[in-house]
């Protein structure tokens, strides 16, 4: 009896398993379940019956007139997974740090869920309630000025890029001070740092462009203008060859000796997918290489470590940065 419960129980478990990982592409069919089970599709629909009931997890059912070989099962769209107090606590704290982001407006309503979840737990009185714990934790990071601005045209684009449709932009070109009008087919998003970009096909140019979303005023989607997203391209290798965000073509191999002072927090972190930790001198410092275009947003990282790093190769970013050092001292000439 023991061994059935519990094979049972793994059934169930199993079929959980299934509804949470179908569920966001639409859902799992009865036949995919009674497979992955090994058990007829009426254990399946007890199942079913038994997760809704005593799990309270809620369902959504295929429609009556649907077969039920090929209908959809799925969770309700609005079910919070059942969570514990800790991974609740890390999930929260990471939407604390969307504040001021372009993300800021979306999160509200999750970020309530959750608080409703730490809740359903009892804290002695050696732990923190939850509103005591938002006052031990102070996020430091740059804002949005209008993030539920930006939040909308990232919701809108995220809309277009679902659809797979064409839409025109009103777009702040920082370095020209000039708005444009683009008409451009979404091909994805990035985000670096909290911020997010477009990559898109420009219809104008015709070519890959990459568009920062704070600096799209206005977006207007054709929603009856739909375009073929290229077979033959991937948002993923496209951003690899990158440094940043930009992909203007020319790959350099970059070599750059950072010194005894900043070395140990270099070798933690990953900057690049192909870097690698070429030498470690005796005198503590270190080689770091790899392979990337985009030297405009390089000059900009590297000028942040100051003194702290000296560009080995190439010679053109080399001579940039001695540039960008020579045109700063001028406005501290005494």
């Amino acid at each position: 009896m023991a061994d059935h419960t519990t094979t049972k129980a793994l059934r169930i478990a199993r079929v959980v398993e299934l509804l949470n990982k179908k569920s966001p592409y639409g859902g799992v069919t009865l036949k995919e379940m009674a497979d992955a089970c090994e058990v007829t599709p009426r254990s399946i629909l007890r199942y079913l019956d038994q997760i809704e009931n005593n799990m309270r997890i809620p369902l959504v059912r295929p429609e009556k007139n649907t077969s039920k070989k090929e209908g959809l099962y799925r969770r309700d769209a609005g079910y919070l997974p059942s969570i514990s107090p800790e991974k609740a606590l890390i999930i929260f704290l990471s939407l604390l740090q969307q504040k001021g982001s372009a993300l800021a407006g979306h999160i509200n309503e999750l970020k309530d869920a959750l608080v409703g979840t730490l809740f359903k737990y009892k804290y002695t009185s050696q732990s923190l309630s939850v509103e005591q714990m938002q006052e031990r934790i102070h996020i430091v990071e740059e804002q949005l000025a209008d993030p539920a601005g930006v939040s909308e045209i990232l919701a809108r684009l995220l809309q277009a890029l679902r659809d797979c449709c064409r839409v025109k932009l009103w777009y702040y070109v920082a370095h020209s001070r000039q708005d444009t009008e683009r008409v451009v087919e979404p091909y994805g998003l990035i985000c670096k740092r909290h911020n997010w970009y477009l990559v898109a096909h420009c219809l104008k140019r015709n070519a890959i462009r990459v568009f920062r979303v704070d600096q799209i005023t206005d977006i207007f989607p054709y929603t009856t203008e739909r375009f073929d997203y290229p077979s033959d391209f991937s948002l993923k290798e496209h951003m690899t060859r990158s440094w940043g965000v930009i992909n203007d073509g020319e790959i350099y191999k970059v070599r750059l000796k950072f010194s005894p002072k900043v070395a140990h927090r270099v070798k933690r972190l990953i900057y690049h997918p192909s870097q690698t930790i070429e030498e470690e001198p005796a005198d503590g410092s270190i080689i770091l290489s790899f392979e990337a275009c985009g030297i405009a947003e390089m000059r900009t990282w590297i000028f942040q470590w100051g003194d702290a790093v000296e560009v080995l190769e190439p010679g053109r970013l080399r001579e940039d940065i001695c540039e960008m050092a020579r045109r700063m001292l001028k406005f501290y000439k005494i």
